[in-house]
């Protein structure tokens, strides 16, 4: 469900405008910026299994500005319907690297 205070971006990804302001000033990315680990199709995706006590969480782990690069980021969200909703975004911590390259990696070995 949509609320008065919410962004749609590219038809595909939804925010609260208060959320992704505070993101920005604490995390130094926006959200528009953050939904671009989508594009990454190496990005991983973690259940979230501490913040889903409502609806189902993911945290997903991508590049946003190409295919390889040392600029990871960790977006958590939520799917609802054809929509994802985000919820933050920060540079990914070092397991999330990590994960990523692992997964990146069996993916060259093949």
């Amino acid at each position: 469900m949509l609320q008065e205070d919410d962004v749609i971006y590219r038809n595909r990804y939804v925010w609260y405008r208060y959320k992704n302001d505070l993101n920005q000033r604490k995390h130094h990315l926006s959200f528009e910026t953050a939904s671009l680990v989508f594009d990454d199709p190496f990005h991983i995706e973690v259940f979230d299994e501490d913040n889903s006590i409502i609806e189902e969480r993911f945290n997903v782990t991508g590049s946003v500005t190409g295919l390889i690069n040392n600029s990871l980021v960790t977006v958590s969200v939520v799917y609802r319907g054809d929509l994802i909703r985000i919820f933050s975004a920060r540079d990914a911590d070092f397991i999330e690297v990590r994960d990523y390259y692992e997964q990146f990696q069996e993916y060259l070995d093949g």
